[in-house]
């Protein structure tokens, strides 16, 4: 068995993410595609080539390429061939990325953005920006064709790619489930994650940077803005906020004392003890986190899913919570300015830049 780096991983689930949203595409009529609707950029076509405008524009500028304006509307480019340029900008970064592997980390990326505007950033971050700008807008993409009554069991997480990609094989039980559930699973042993430290910390320090933004913006709305039903994430704000929490909670607890079952906190939880149960839950995992090596971050946690008992490794379920959080926030952001609100900058590069020395 093999290991493969986590951007490596990010990037082949963003690929086999992106395939399974063209395949819910499939038969979709250009009205339906160009359909207006405030979410994401403004239609379902425009958000798939956002993805893949954001995507060709990053790489070139990490290959040294001359700068160009970024291109913001698809102008009615057909599905088959936005699917095409996303192929083509996957096997070139992915030989980028194994070229520069030992370097990422160290290397450093000067380029303008879509303004102009001269910047020089760290390659890893920039590399986990991008992954992350996938997961966000994707998140969208399922709702525009949630619209359409065309939806992918259970979700496009991290988690389900590595169940049809997996490191290790489930249970038969297990993988009868998953398989009467709709999800695509492989049964052989393939590619294991390898640990990097430094990528989940800054993943998860992004993480708890938009999160402490999305709370701090939820503050400013009134009971009935964050109970009421939006049509998305998990229906209201408040209830969004906290499946993002209730998330991590369990994940840690299934890493550090023991599986269970998924505990909901009450719909009634206050912002109050929102942000209170936030600082105990990063306390736990930095101490978690702070506590895995190569070898302990391989070890296999076991979560209790209605009647059967998953597995996966500790690094798997790592990269799985940060991808989680971020797919949520989208959500979340789009049912705040639904309430009339114009939230700030959420993507990982703008808190790069925030915080960059």
């Amino acid at each position: 068995m093999s290991e493969f780096t986590i951007p490596l991983a990010l990037f082949d689930y963003s690929f086999w993410a992106n395939e399974r949203l063209f395949q819910l595409c499939d038969g979709l009529t250009d009205e339906q595609l160009d359909a207006k609707k405030e979410m994401g950029f403004g239609s379902l076509r425009n958000t798939l080539f956002h993805v893949l405008a954001a995507e060709e524009i990053w790489l070139e500028r990490w290959t040294r390429q001359p700068w160009r304006a970024f291109e913001a509307d698809s102008n009615g480019l057909a599905l088959p061939l936005i699917r095409e340029r996303l192929h083509a900008v996957h096997h070139k970064r992915n030989a980028l990325l194994k070229s520069h592997a030992t370097t990422l980390a160290s290397e450093f990326c000067e380029y303008k953005d879509a303004k102009g505007n001269q910047y020089r950033n760290i390659l890893l971050e920039l590399v986990i920006h991008v992954a992350n700008h996938g997961i966000h807008h994707r998140a969208q993409a399922l709702n525009f064709l949630k619209g359409y009554g065309r939806t992918v069991p259970g979700g496009l997480d991290f988690l389900f790619y590595r169940f049809a990609k997996p490191s290790v094989p489930q249970s038969p039980e297990a993988t009868h489930a998953l398989k009467q559930w709709g999800l695509e699973i492989e049964t052989s042993e393939g590619e294991a994650l390898a640990w990097d430290e430094n990528l989940v910390e800054r993943y998860f320090a992004y993480g708890d940077w938009g999160n402490d933004r999305i709370l701090h913006l939820l503050e400013q709305l009134s009971d009935e803005a964050l109970d009421s039903d939006r049509g998305m994430g998990v229906g209201t704000i408040r209830l969004t906020a906290t499946h993002i929490l209730d998330a991590e909670r369990w994940w840690l607890r299934c890493m550090t004392v023991g599986g269970g079952k998924f505990e909901k906190l009450p719909a009634t939880t206050s912002l109050a003890e929102l942000k209170e149960l936030w600082a105990e839950t990063r306390r736990t995992r930095t101490e978690y986190l702070r506590s895995l090596d190569a070898v302990s971050a391989q070890r296999i946690i076991h979560v209790q899913a209605d009647t059967v008992t998953l597995g996966m490794p500790a690094v798997d379920a790592l990269v799985q919570l940060c991808g989680h959080g971020t797919h949520h926030r989208s959500q979340l952001i789009n049912m705040i300015r639904h309430s009339g609100m114009t939230p700030p900058a959420f993507d990982y590069v703008a808190r790069v830049r925030e915080t960059a020395v």
